[in-house]
């Protein structure tokens, strides 16, 4: 027995280092007949009467009938028995009876112990220090006396027997320490892995992958949050297809032990996958969805594309000849008709060689301050144009920070002959910073998201603005004068509850960061006569994330608007300071902690330029939509500059461009928008935009027969 058991406990030591133990469904009763059958007579002899064998034993007895069952899985989700050993010929047969029969029968439980459980048993004496638990009475010793002797007729009088016992010795992993019973905590691994199995054989992996899709369209509210447990679960699918049939049962205990998304059919987004999966209809489904994530904004989602929209948009582009026309890149001056120039300054058109000193910026000298302009003649937009533009023969125009949302590209199809795709008559088109149609501005990517931008204080930030593949999951946060934080997990949430602080604060915009696109979050005060007097901080805490490439953040109060900006990587869990607004006798005063757009020579680089400096207006131009006769939709002026180059590749059209018939299938092609985008190229047009409905200025110096500098105003 003592070899047996030694082999019994090395084979018990490789199945705890799987990690995960099992109760097989056999009985331990059942294993026990099976163990004392298997001797054959000449291995089993009688031991103190005709009715009591040498194996009968009941120390092997209680063991086998409560430790014979466990089980761990290998690699192959294949059943390890403690019996899956090379036993000596005495065993031999019993260990192999009961290995094949724990082997043939289904797992039905995790395997645990409890510290209390294990303490009632008559084994040997255990402390909750201790790293390992005996299972078991490892050996015991026996006198007969005379009446016994004589009973028996096996044994002797006054002589000290010695008996060795199976027994095991269990990892300290394997013992619950809680006050919970070993029913209630394996019901728990047992309700987790009946519901997972449950997800793996109903749900669908073409469902998962449409969910997958409509959460990265945006047609399902809040979806970005379920975003990785459909991502999590679509992976385990599509292994659990692979399985035989007989391993899939196996293979769900092993995946569902201690895995938090093991109820995930049970959870609002497993609903919505059973949903689709026996057959409801998916505009149905999502629209079902949305209202039991938000009732009020429910109908505000993107709605979901299918795959015959995607095949009727191919057919109708393919057979109405608009291939060639979404086939675009950046325009440059040569492609702009002479008729549709307001000025051109395009130099000599010599190519400057490459040199190291490229990268060296100009003395501060050559930058001003923009109060230096205070007192220069203003002009509109439309007098400019019209009456002192036609007499400059070179125009400069001086950026500032505030430009940052003004900087454009032009775009146009690589084959000038192709098939206008827009409502004008021409193929050019035009992407402002930020990949949008128009002025971007920190406040208007909060807005298309659902936050909040009419509040009385708002502190707002974005990320991954440009596409630069920034994974982060950037958090906003606020600490108000009462003590009282505002953040995530704090409570006072939009999407968890709906609840404001006593002082009217709200974090009603929250992204993780683990799509695709431009991330926004938003907090802001809505009542006045709610707030406290005293210091309202903000800062950003990198929550997590591999690729930082910093944010872009913005406070308004009281009218005023202050941009921040952090461009480099941010390390996990730092806190970004970002500034302080201070409300005292009715008024707000913000103290800075970082950089400020509006501070007196704070220099930045957009699109390959410095702000607070002239750069040369190669070409003034209107928006390709008021070229010739064409008069559709809001007019801009562009003023494209010198060596201003797009840092990333651009969206070449926007979905409100298009014609009618382009329209029809807008959700497809709106995709294909985002997803397709164009690199900068050599004299690429890009410059600054300005929208003539929206209120903005521009300063510009002149030289022509006179020298002047004046500020437009749009």
């Amino acid at each position: 027995m003592k070899n047996f058991n030694q082999q019994l406990q090395e084979q018990f030591a490789r199945m705890c280092a799987t990690g995960k133990l099992f109760r097989s469904e056999i009985s331990g009763h059942a294993l026990w007949t099976m163990y004392l059958k298997a001797f054959p007579k000449e291995h089993d002899p009688v031991f103190r009467d005709p009715a009591s064998s040498y194996h009968n034993c009941n120390h092997c007895n209680n063991f086998v009938r409560r430790y014979g069952n466990i089980v761990a899985l290998d690699a192959n989700n294949n059943i390890i028995t403690i019996f899956d050993v090379l036993a000596d010929e005495e065993y031999k047969a019993s260990a192999l009876a009961m290995a094949t029969a724990v082997k043939q029968a289904n797992i039905k439980d995790i395997f645990i112990e409890t510290f209390d459980e294990l303490n009632s048993l008559p084994y040997e004496s255990c402390k909750k220090t201790n790293d390992i638990f005996r299972l078991g009475t490892a050996v015991n010793y026996k006198q007969y006396n005379a009446t016994e002797a004589a009973a028996y007729g096996h044994v002797e009088v006054d002589k000290t027997y010695t008996f060795n016992h199976m027994h095991l010795d269990l990892p300290k992993q394997f013992i619950s320490f809680t006050n919970q019973s070993i029913e209630a905590i394996s019901g728990e691994f047992r309700d987790a892995k009946n519901v997972f199995k449950r997800a793996m054989d109903e749900i669908s992996a073409d469902t998962l992958i449409l969910v997958r899709d409509l959460i990265i369209q945006g047609s399902l509210l809040d979806g970005n949050t379920h975003l990785h447990k459909v991502e999590t679960i679509l992976g385990f699918k599509q292994v659990y297809d692979t399985l035989a049939a007989d391993k899939k049962d196996n293979w769900c205990w092993i995946t569902s032990y201690k895995f938090p998304l093991a109820k995930f059919r049970n959870e609002l987004i497993g609903t919505l996958c059973v949903e689709l999966s026996e057959g409801k209809e998916i505009n149905e489904a999502c629209k079902t969805w949305n209202y039991r994530v938000d009732p009020v904004n429910y109908m505000k989602a993107v709605a979901p594309i299918s795959k015959r929209q995607i095949e009727e948009a191919q057919k109708f582009v393919e057979e109405n000849g608009f291939t060639e026309s979404f086939d675009r890149r950046m325009a440059t001056i040569d492609d702009i008709k002479v008729s549709e120039i307001l000025h051109a300054n395009s130099g000599n058109n010599k190519i400057k060689n490459v040199s190291i000193f490229d990268g060296v910026k100009p003395a501060a000298s050559t930058r001003h301050k923009r109060n230096e302009f205070d007192g220069v003649e203003e002009v509109s937009i439309e007098k400019f144009i019209s009456e002192i533009l036609p007499n400059c023969s070179s125009v400069e125009a001086f950026v500032v920070n505030e430009h940052e949302n003004n900087f454009v590209t032009l775009t146009t199809s690589k084959n000038p002959n192709s098939i206008p795709i827009f409502k004008w008559d021409n193929n050019y088109s035009w992407t402002f910073n930020g990949n949008l149609a128009g002025k971007s501005q920190i406040k208007q990517v909060v807005k298309s998201k659902g936050g909040n931008i009419d509040g009385v204080l708002r502190f707002s930030g974005i990320w991954n603005d440009e596409n630069q593949n920034d994974n982060s999951d950037l958090d906003l946060w606020c600490l108000q004068p009462d003590g009282v934080r505002i953040g995530f997990n704090t409570g006072y949430r939009k999407d968890s509850g709906n609840k404001f602080t006593a002082l009217s604060g709200q974090l009603d915009l929250d992204d993780r960061g683990n799509v695709p696109g431009t991330h926004a979050e938003n907090i802001y005060f809505k009542e006045l006569k709610k707030m406290k007097e005293g210091k309202y901080t903000f800062w950003i805490n990198q929550f997590r994330g591999s690729n930082s490439k910093g944010f872009k953040a913005e406070i308004e109060v009281d009218g005023k608007t202050f941009n921040y900006s952090h461009n480099s990587s941010i390390a996990s869990n730092k806190n970004i300071n970002v500034a302080t607004v201070v409300y005292k006798n009715g008024e707000f005063t913000v103290e800075h902690n970082m950089p400020c757009s509006e501070g007196e020579g704070v220099t930045k680089e957009f699109y390959g330029l410095e702000t607070n400096q002239f750069h040369k207006v190669n070409l003034v131009c209107l928006s390709p939509n008021h070229w010739d006769e064409n008069k559709v939709g809001n007019k801009h002026y562009f003023f494209m500059l010198e060596n201003c180059i797009s840092p990333t590749p651009i969206t070449s059209f926007h979905m409100e461009n298009l014609i009618p018939d382009l329209a029809k299938h807008r959700k497809v092609l709106e995709t294909l928008g985002t997803s397709i985008k164009v690199d900068s190229i050599p004299k690429q047009l890009s410059g600054l935009g300005f929208n003539a409905t929206v209120k903005d200025e521009l300063i510009v110096k002149l030289s022509g027969s006179f020298k002047r500098t004046v500020k437009i105003k749009f």
